[in-house]
């Protein structure tokens, strides 16, 4: 990658710092929600109001495009294709995110769902990337962090906590298929696909599980705003320009503090305090999301030519 200027790294660190406080919070949000919506209903209206808040920032980016001669990337069948896999990706994410938030804590929630970060060397075996010498460390520490979080004195895994780590494996696959895609593809044309494919799926399994009531849509409407504007729209937007402005490996350690917020957000708003085994397991997933970086910055992320991208 050629050199980035101080202060366009200094602009990139600012944007990538409040979109990892945008999502650390929303952990919060997704948590209150759960009190009045299914994870169905609430996965799917999200979603739509994501798609319809990229898709205004969609048509003043043509339009700027026009007026300034700038010609994007065009429509493409692997827009369509891959849009429409990231979005399937993405919405089984959230929506297992969100069963498990409504069983287990804000702070657990967001330290297995960083795990995501040490699962991507895993998934780039599929892409033929050969892992390095961090891989197999942060795997195992991240696991032994696991272990203290999550499986309780019987030995048993809570089904809250199982849904959230499903949540990381398919924010892994969602992160594979944006890396091959974006390649010949433009990102926000890309992203509005996805936007659109997983609000679709979304309706399709509110249709399955039953619409939500008008008063429960009220008593949430908050946290769908929250999550479908300032965490879909805005936080997306917010990643993909600082990403451009800093190094993978920085952006992602930056991005890592996402499971700090929601923890700290946890205390807080819904006074969910961490047992010291716990906040001991979340220091060692924090460890191995970092220790992971080196892994990330050397071997998958090449994959996107630099555009590293995180759901």
């Amino acid at each position: 990658m050629a050199t980035i200027q101080p202060k366009k790294r200094l602009f990139g660190a600012v944007m990538l710092s409040l979109c990892a406080l945008i999502w650390g919070f929303a952990f919060v949000a997704q948590s209150n929600a759960s009190e009045h919506l299914s994870a169905a209903s609430f996965s799917g209206m999200r979603f739509i109001f994501s798609f319809i808040g990229l898709f205004v920032i969609y048509v003043v980016y043509e339009a700027l495009n026009k007026k300034f001669h700038y010609h994007s990337i065009p429509w493409s069948k692997e827009t369509l294709i891959g849009g429409i896999l990231c979005g399937l990706a993405l919405y089984l994410a959230m929506f297992c995110q969100q069963t498990g938030i409504e069983t287990t804590t804000v702070s657990k929630a967001s330290f297995i769902t960083a795990m995501y970060i040490v699962i991507v060397p895993l998934v780039g075996i599929v892409a033929r990337q050969k892992p390095s010498i961090y891989c197999l460390p942060a795997i195992l520490i991240a696991v032994l962090g696991f272990y203290f979080m999550c499986i309780n004195d019987s030995f048993k895994l809570t089904w809250g906590d199982a849904f959230v780590l499903a949540c990381a494996m398919m924010y892994s696959m969602q992160i594979l298929f944006i890396s091959i895609y974006v390649k010949e593809c433009d990102a926000i044309k890309l992203t509005l696909v996805q936007f659109a494919s997983a609000a679709v799926i979304g309706i399709i399994a509110m249709a399955i599980d039953g619409f939500p009531s008008g008063v429960s849509i009220k008593s949430a409407i908050w946290e769908i705003l929250y999550l479908g504007i300032l965490s879909g729209t805005i936080g997306f937007t917010l990643q993909t320009v600082g990403q451009k402005c800093v190094q993978p490996a920085t952006a992602t350690l930056i991005m890592s503090v996402e499971a700090v917020v929601g923890l700290v957000g946890g205390v807080i708003f819904l006074s969910q305090y961490p047992t010291p085994r716990e906040v001991l397991g979340c220091l060692l997933v924090l460890f191995a999301v970092i220790l992971a970086q080196q892994e990330t910055h050397r071997t998958f992320l090449r994959l996107s030519k630099n555009k590293y991208y995180l759901s």
